[in-house]
Parts: C-alpha cells; sequence; structure tokens
C-alpha cells in the first residue's frame, strides 16, 4: 500500500500533499490554481484550519455566503461545514485537520464533476519531487530552528512568547488550560497571548508558529 505522506495528490484544481502528522493532527499543503476551486465539501468527523500562506481566495459557504482571505489568514471549520475554497490567484494554503482521516469527506457541488465521490485513489498520486522546495515539518522537534515556506517564517516552540498580531499559531499538541486551542485550531497571536495569560499551555504542548516575512 502506498504511504499517502510520500506522495503528491494530483487534483483538478491543482496539488497537495502532506507536510506534518503526528497522533494528534495532520497538515496538508494545498497548491489552487488562479480561477479553480475545490469542491463545496464536509468533513463529517473532523475540525480543519486553513491558512493563507501565499495568493488570494474566498471561501463560499452551503448558504452561499462567502469570506475573503489574504496573506497571513486563517479560518476554522468545524466539522460537518460545507466549504469552497476558491483561489483569486495561484494560492498557497496550509490544511490543518483534526483528527487525521483524509477519507473523511463528503462532497455536495463540484466543478470536475466528482459529487459523491471519495477522496482520490493511487491513480492521482504521483511521486514527491524535490525536497527542498516542498514543506516538510519534523515531529521530532518541540522547537525547531526557524525555516521559510512560501514567503513565511516558520518556527515550532512549547512556549507561546513574543507573538505578534499578525502571526498565526497551530497547536500541534497539547494546546491551551481547560481544552482550549487545541491540536489542529489556528489562532492569531494576540488572541493566543491573551488566552494563554489566564490559561496557560499543558505541559508538553507544541505550537507552529507562522509569520509573513513580506
Amino acid at each position: 500500500m502506498i504511504d499517502i505522506a510520500d506522495v503528491v495528490v494530483r487534483k483538478p484544481w491543482g496539488r497537495e500533499y502532506l507536510c506534518f502528522r503526528n497522533e494528534h493532527v495532520a497538515i496538508w499543503v494545498l497548491h489552487i490554481k488562479a480561477g479553480e476551486r475545490t469542491s463545496l465539501h464536509a468533513h463529517p468527523k473532523k475540525s480543519t484550519a486553513l491558512i493563507l500562506l501565499d495568493g488570494a481566495v474566498y471561501l463560499s459557504f452551503v448558504r452561499g455566503d462567502v469570506r475573503l482571505l489574504g496573506p497571513l489568514e486563517k479560518i476554522n471549520i468545524f466539522r460537518g461545514r460545507f466549504h469552497s475554497t476558491h483561489a483569486l490567484q495561484d494560492a498557497v494554503l496550509l490544511e490543518a485537520e483534526s483528527p487525521d482521516d483524509k477519507h473523511d469527506l463528503v462532497r455536495l457541488e463540484d466543478s470536475y464533476g466528482r459529487v459523491g465521490a471519495p477522496y482520490e485513489g493511487s491513480e492521482a498520486f504521483e511521486q514527491r519531487g524535490d525536497p527542498d522546495e516542498d514543506l516538510w515539518i519534523s515531529n521530532e522537534v518541540r522547537q525547531s530552528t526557524p525555516f521559510l515556506f512560501a514567503g513565511c517564517l516558520f518556527s515550532i516552540s512549547p512556549l507561546l512568547l513574543g507573538a505578534t498580531e499578525s502571526d498565526i499559531c497551530v497547536t500541534l499538541c497539547g494546546g491551551l488550560g481547560h481544552g482550549l486551542v487545541p491540536p489542529g485550531e489556528a489562532i492569531d497571536g494576540r488572541s493566543v497571548q491573551r488566552i494563554a495569560a489566564v490559561f496557560p499551555p499543558l505541559p508538553h504542548s507544541a505550537f507552529l508558529w507562522i509569520r509573513k516575512t513580506k
């Protein structure tokens, strides 16, 4: 059986690949071509966070309402909520999913004829290319040297120090006290600092920090 962590999944709107996985959360990189869109789909069992790293997109929902995202903005989409992402420009996004289940997918509408179809099979898989171009985040570290990808600076830390309002934080494991900001959830730097002042990080937590560099 092909390990999906080793492949790029071709999509009619672009491509996606896994860049991080642990027992709590999986994170994927999505490249959506300008003018293309994902299906109007939902995840019945998992919640997702979308973080736009580069480009411009808008999200549409089942009632027809829309939300525009620019770099570096995020949205948390809780399980069962139908959504579609439309790229106004070539776009690079992170999609954090918890729990990790790529087959937890139902499509309501699709521009490419995939309504009712499951997640793509091996016919859409191709070997990953240059590892220096694709993003891979190791789950072996709890504190990392910062690294660059898609015009953003990434780092992993167990702490919540020094965040700015424009930073985005994604919980990789643990979270804040009382179950706040659980794994897979994205939050802006200002909000997480304010909440953590009262409900500090749980022991053995790790957070992915993202900051725009331009």
